[in-house]
């Protein structure tokens, strides 16, 4: 299949002079034929990169948000399994654009990790970021991945100390994952007083291109972001703001409203 690589993108955008916009959803938030549609619409729109959140019963890293999208896909028995056949539709159907598993450890052990890694690459997922599984305990997924060619996203926080933000960029590829603040996703109304501060130490240290999340939630807060990071995260906002038009409006306007905030984040992420 021919498709973005995740390295590709970075390359991209610093030729462009902007941030890559990456996007989280939670894969069967309303069922998987509904994040389908919800994938094609935010790769139309401006997103760079997506993540597709695996659901799971006991999201540790999660905020009320993220959460309850989550309960909503389990409730609509969305399996990691549904998510490769979502992936290689979405493939087949020419989206380009790379997308990164996003899951906790228990569905990829439950599965097999070396199976689960071979699943991805062969529906056309770019690569694996697992957050509860620490630097520490990383090696077997990269084991897994590697052979498959899939990069391994790997997390770091502002309490990383600096020889340990080196190490662990050296370990993984396709980029850093800098978790802007210490504590659960959701949106926040304002960055951390000292994410720029904080943000520099990491890229100073990084042998990777770092994206930054964790609280992003306007394109506001998205456009300062994109002025220090390589790619900006946002999640929860979109998720709120796409359920919320899923309740009142119906899919459609569901759609429409995800779109629109799209355009305007990616137009944030420009640092002309």
């Amino acid at each position: 299949m021919n498709y973005m690589k995740i390295k590709e993108v970075f390359e991209k955008c610093s030729e462009e002079g902007r941030s890559a916009l990456t996007i989280f959803v939670s894969c069967g938030d309303h069922g998987l034929e509904f994040t389908e549609k919800l994938v094609e619409s935010l790769a139309k729109s401006g997103a760079d990169m997506v993540e597709l959140g695996v659901p799971f019963s006991d999201p540790t890293a999660d905020g009320k948000t993220i959460q309850e999208a989550g309960q909503r896909a389990l409730g609509c028995g969305t399996t990691l399994e549904g998510i490769f056949e979502m992936v290689k539709k979405l493939r087949r159907k020419g989206v380009q654009i790379p997308f990164i598993l996003f899951s906790y450890m228990n569905p990829l052990f439950k599965m097999g990790l070396s199976k689960a890694a071979k699943k991805s690459s062969e529906s056309g997922v770019n690569g694996w970021l697992v957050v509860d599984a620490p630097f520490e305990e990383s090696e077997e997924i990269v084991s897994a991945c590697a052979p498959e060619g899939l990069d391994v996203i790997e997390l770091v926080s502002p309490l990383t100390p600096p020889e340990r933000v080196e190490k662990i960029s050296k370990r993984g590829s396709g980029f850093l994952y800098y978790v802007m603040l210490a504590g659960v996703t959701g949106a926040r109304k304002n960055l951390p007083e000292n994410f720029s501060r904080k943000l520099a130490e990491v890229k100073e240290r990084s042998s990777l291109p770092v994206g930054a999340g964790f609280g992003i939630s306007s394109p506001e807060s998205a456009r300062e972001v994109a002025m220090e990071a390589d790619s900006v995260i946002v999640g929860s906002g979109l998720i709120d703001l796409v359920h919320s038009k899923y309740v009142e409006s119906g899919e459609e306007e569901a759609l429409r409203a995800a779109e629109s905030f799209v355009e305007s984040l990616s137009k944030a992420m420009s640092r002309g």
